[in-house]
Formats: C-alpha cells, sequence, structure tokens
C-alpha cells in the first residue's frame, strides 16, 4: 500500500477519482485501519578522504600480471545492520584471491584481508586501492613495505581507475 501522499497525488492525477485533499486521504486511511507498508530506504554510511592524492601506478599499465586490487565493500544485513568484507582480486584472472569480514571498517581489516592473501600466493609486485582511509593508514602502508610492494591509489572521485575490483 501507498502513503496517504501518493494516493492524494493519484486522486488529482485520475479523472474519475474525486479529488482529495492529503489530510482528509491520511483521517480515511486512519478509521479504516489502513497503513502504509512502504519503508525509508536506508542509506550505506559515508566515508571522507582528508588524504592528499597519492601516485596512481596503474593508470597506464596494459598488463597487470603483478597488480593485485583491494576493496571494501558494504554488505546489509536483514536486521538492518551493516558488515564490511575486505577483499584483494587478482584482476588478469578475475579471481578472489583473500577476503576478510567485519563489523567495523577499520585498517585492520583491510590489512587482515591483505595478510591472508599474501600468505596463500606469490606476493604481487603492486597493490592498488582507493584513497579509504583504511588504506592510507599507516598500518596497511607498514605492511606493504615490509612486503616490498609497491602501493598504488585510485584518483579521488574516480571509481573507474578500481572498475575490476568495484565490479
Amino acid at each position: 500500500f501507498y502513503g496517504y501522499r501518493r494516493i492524494a497525488a493519484y486522486s488529482h492525477l485520475n479523472n474519475d477519482c474525486p479529488k482529495i485533499s492529503e489530510y482528509m486521504t491520511l483521517k480515511l486511511m486512519r478509521e479504516l485501519g489502513i497503513r502504509s507498508r512502504m519503508q525509508k530506504r536506508y542509506r550505506k554510511p559515508k566515508t571522507v578522504v582528508t588524504v592528499d592524492q597519492k601516485p596512481n601506478l596503474i593508470r597506464h599499465l596494459h598488463d597487470l600480471s603483478g597488480v593485485w586490487q583491494t576493496d571494501i565493500t558494504y554488505i546489509q544485513l536483514t536486521n538492518h545492520r551493516w558488515v564490511y568484507l575486505a577483499t584483494v582480486l587478482d584482476p588478469e584472472k578475475r579471481k578472489v584471491l583473500g577476503y576478510k569480514i567485519g563489523d567495523t571498517m577499520t585498517a585492520e581489516l583491510a590489512t587482515s584481508a591483505l595478510q591472508m592473501t599474501l600468505d596463500k600466493h606469490r606476493k604481487p609486485l603492486i597493490i592498488h586501492s582507493d584513497m579509504g582511509s583504511q588504506y592510507t593508514s599507516a598500518e596497511f602502508n607498514i605492511k606493504c613495505q615490509n612486503y616490498g610492494l609497491k602501493h598504488s591509489y585510485s584518483l579521488k572521485s574516480h571509481p573507474y581507475d578500481n572498475g575490476r575490483m568495484e565490479a
């Protein structure tokens, strides 16, 4: 069922139906015990980047062998809570190499997904991510330095740079 505003608006558009105000529609719906089944849409949490732009090392690469891409995805559960999935992808093979799920979106989540992947697979030359705070954190960058990985970043407001991962 629609809400009283939409029903009242429909009555104004339909020539066969008498025109009725929103207030009268609400009053009649209450008397008849009719309630809207529409639900407010849930919005995923927003993030803000305050770090200066870092280099994008894969922008002009034609050969993506030796490159891994990583990102964090928001997943809404049926109880309207959010969980976060940090994933590491091999863009050449289009295969997920490692992942980690957590209920908070932290640098530790991103770092543990990378560590899981490094434990199972040969290390790449470059790891590419967006400019999220998890990937610009000292914890993630120290992990990359310890393994000798070059870190490449997507341009701010350009998810196309990390398109394979976003898809």
